[in-house]
């Protein structure tokens, strides 16, 4: 009956870990293609807000050189342009933070990856050691027969 080897059980846990590795892998990798699909909005978000603004800029001035207007309706629009242009503010700050998401995405992808190494690593080292095991056992049952076989040489008669 062949022996069970000692390291079964470490190996079991390890491969488990591997297996939690890969995982975590495609998990980083769907994460940083969310990341990445995100910054590409925010940056065509921004985009759009800009162009938004010059066209709205625009179009609310040719609306007062239309007519004529106080000194507050001029405050007023003047005040709406500003604001118009204080929003772009907040676009570049999504686009920002979509770049700080993508970098961390990054980070994450990479440290997974030297998580799957690692454990693929670990696993090598045991299989490795089981294999000289297994050569181990294979000469100790050889010489068992080898020996097996001394004792049931026959006799000269």
């Amino acid at each position: 009956m062949a022996k069970k080897y000692e390291l079964d059980d470490l190996l079991r846990v390890r491969e488990i870990r591997k297996d939690r590795a890969e995982k975590n892998l495609k998990q980083a990798q769907q994460l940083l293609k969310e990341a990445e699909q995100a910054l590409v909005k925010a940056k065509q978000e921004l985009e759009d807000y800009k162009i938004f603004v010059v066209k709205e800029t625009r179009r609310l001035y040719d609306q007062v050189l239309k007519k004529s207007i106080n000194k507050r309706e001029i405050d007023n629009l003047h005040f709406m342009v500003k604001e118009l242009q204080n929003r772009v503010f907040d676009y570049q700050k999504r686009v920002e933070d979509a770049i700080l998401a993508c970098d961390k995405a990054k980070e994450n992808l990479d440290n997974c990856r030297e998580e799957l190494r690692l454990a693929e690593r670990n696993i090598d080292k045991i299989e490795s050691m089981k294999d000289v095991w297994r050569e181990e056992m294979q000469k100790e049952e050889e010489r068992q027969m080898d020996a097996e076989m001394e004792d049931f040489t026959t006799k000269p008669r």
